[in-house]
């Protein structure tokens, strides 16, 4: 009887450890992190989430970059806050490629070449970004952000964000929106991310997080 009533609260521990507000938003990232968006759709609320990730490249240098992103992506869930029975707010830290600095790096190198190689032919754009993109020590950037969890009918959903995916892929909306104010900070750069695209932008936070900051 013992055995039985200890093998019955291992499967308990089992399925209360593998499901929740953290495994949902760990499952989410793995999938972007793995390239897979049709996945990564699956744990979020919003269904049209798939075509807002759909991984299409014009060029050579963009689909390095992005697989360069999701290759160097790593978090860390730093904290779970549940708000009611339904919504739990799950905090992320996450380390990837700083884009911006890879940016920054392209274009001063791009300008050195331009006014102090006189006899050498300076590197494409495209050959400088694959450079920086193949070095052995990438600048990398720390930054948390937050994701709001709710329950559903289909089971816990992720309400993902503009802001979500932007700090997963290393501030890279947030670089292109900015490349007029490349190396100033955070605050000088600071910009309204679009309301298109995954769910909301910084301005538009899903209500719990409005009401966090209260």
């Amino acid at each position: 009887m013992k055995k039985l009533l200890l093998g019955m609260l291992m499967l308990l521990c089992l399925v209360s450890c593998g499901s929740g507000p953290n495994d949902t938003v760990s499952k989410f990232i793995n999938n972007i992190k793995a390239g897979k968006p049709k996945e990564a759709a699956k744990y979020a609320i919003d269904d049209g989430f798939e075509g807002n990730l759909e991984m299409t490249y014009t060029n050579k240098t963009q689909e390095l970059l992005f697989k360069t992103l999701l290759k160097n992506l790593e978090y860390k869930i730093i904290g779970t806050e549940k708000q009611d029975n339904d919504t739990t707010i799950v905090t992320v830290e996450v380390t990837n490629l700083d884009v911006q600095k890879v940016f920054l790096q392209v274009f001063q190198k791009m300008s050195q070449e331009v006014f102090t190689n006189k006899d050498s032919k300076p590197l494409s754009v495209e050959e400088r970004f694959k450079q920086e993109l193949e070095a052995k020590d990438k600048p990398k950037t720390k930054n948390t952000t937050k994701f709001v969890v709710k329950k559903t009918p289909q089971g816990e959903k992720v309400v993902v964000t503009a802001e979500n995916i932007d700090v997963l892929l290393g501030k890279l909306n947030t670089t292109l929106l900015n490349l007029g104010n490349l190396g100033k900070t955070e605050n000088e750069t600071a910009v309204e991310l679009p309301e298109t695209g995954p769910s909301t932008g910084v301005s538009q936070k899903p209500e719990e997080l409005r009401n966090q900051n209260k």
